[in-house]
């Protein structure tokens, strides 16, 4: 008796249905995470790099600490001799770089207003837009704003002044945009607590020590408020990096006001428009 059944074409059983659902989701996700890198691949790559040299870092310095521990257990004594003391004509004259030296150790603050941030080593210029009633209209000042740098809320009091400093950058923007500065916060997610942040305003600088760190809903605006008992700084962008789900904000209070000091040239030879310009402390021997 042949036992083939004469209808049996081969076909393979039907895929469960969860498995067609896991796939679907799958294709989906990997296609918006392609997608979303894509367009903000220029916050992505900032960030990618930091944490690299960050990582690099740390085993230079484990490497080091490590060839310091065996130099130690190795160490055999012995005589140094001293490094011998440079003779000039008369005791009491000092080098003739010594007027240099302290030159180049003064501050030059530069000619615009400034927030410099060392621990992610960002120095952008801090923009100023008009208020409007209208809420659109306010925002829209804003936008703009944010092509050229980071932008001070209208509501924010000036450094010194009791109340808050707000200030506003993104972390990633469309990359077709014209602005230069469509990511210049994308690494304030790498910014913590206890950390400086500087801000040079009409000529002066003022320290702030950041004391919090947290992750708001765009609907809390209590992050404006201006208290009146001290000077804060506070630190805003869209969160996580390609998004605008919710805010990272950063607060810092005044630790410290510089008096006010030379103001670097308009026409020196840095760019004082551009973002990855040096920390504003000029040399003399430069």
């Amino acid at each position: 008796m042949n036992e083939h059944n004469e209808f049996d074409f081969g076909l393979k059983p039907k895929r469960p249905l969860w498995k067609d659902v896991l796939l679907f989701v799958m294709t989906v996700g990997s296609v918006w995470g392609m997608t979303h890198v894509a367009l903000n691949y220029q916050a992505f790559a900032q960030i990618t790099k930091f944490r690299m040299e960050k990582l690099q870092a740390s085993v230079l310095d484990l490497i080091q600490n490590t060839e310091k521990s065996e130099q130690a257990q190795t160490l055999v004594l012995e005589k140094i001799n001293p490094t011998p003391k440079r003779i000039f004509r008369r005791q009491n004259l000092k080098p003739r770089n010594q007027a240099q030296k302290m030159f180049s150790a003064m501050d030059v603050y530069p000619s615009d207003n400034r927030l410099y941030i060392p621990s992610i080593d960002k120095n952008v210029p801090l923009v100023q837009v008009p208020t409007h009633r209208n809420w659109q209209q306010l925002e829209k000042n804003i936008q703009n704003g944010l092509r050229d740098g980071v932008v001070v809320h209208p509501v924010s009091r000036a450094p010194g002044n009791f109340g808050n400093f707000f200030v506003t950058g993104h972390s990633s923007y469309y990359t077709w945009d014209s602005g230069r500065f469509k990511d210049v916060f994308a690494l304030l997610h790498e910014v913590e607590p206890g950390e400086k942040v500087e801000v040079y305003w009409e000529g002066r600088r003022y320290i702030y020590q950041l004391q919090e760190k947290k992750v708001v809903l765009p609907s809390q605006t209590d992050v404006l408020q201006q208290p009146n008992n001290k000077s804060i700084l506070t630190l805003m962008t869209c969160t996580p990096v390609g998004t605008n789900k919710k805010r990272l904000i950063l607060v810092g209070e005044l630790v410290e006001e510089g008096v006010e000091k030379t103001v670097a040239s308009p026409d020196s030879d840095s760019d004082s428009d551009s973002e990855d310009s040096v920390r504003p402390r000029v040399s003399l021997s430069s």
